[in-house]
């Protein structure tokens, strides 16, 4: 059972999500806060990097669902709302949807591992 301790642990939909909700934040003077919402940027930045954005997803179709919620940032259960509709709105399967964003990894390919408690 050591043996599973070292090695790296696999991110997770939800654990991909805190990170990058605390990407490329705008520092503010509490340097320590840590977001668990996300800003229609950061929901942009994970679709380029997973190479689903410009198609079959554009900007736009992001940003009118976005604004539905009328908060600057979604949390986790509003973010997989807004992968459903997208979803819908594609065409694209739910659950190989998901795993895409999850096989892009953290963002511009880091490293870093967030524990979600």
């Amino acid at each position: 059972m050591a043996d599973d301790e070292d090695k790296p642990k696999r991110h997770t939909l939800d654990t991909l999500f805190h990170v990058y909700c605390n990407h490329k934040v705008i520092p503010t003077e509490l340097d320590n806060e840590v977001f668990n919402s996300i800003l229609l940027s950061q929901l942009d930045a994970w679709l380029e990097q997973a190479k689903l954005m410009p198609i079959p997803i554009t900007r736009v179709q992001t940003g009118l669902i976005y604004m539905r919620y009328k908060k600057w940032r979604l949390e986790y259960e509003d973010f997989l709302e807004v992968l459903q509709q997208l979803c819908s709105d594609t065409e694209l399967n739910y659950d190989e949807f998901k795993e895409t964003l999850i096989a892009a990894g953290p963002p511009t390919g880091g490293t870093d591992i967030v524990v979600v408690k």
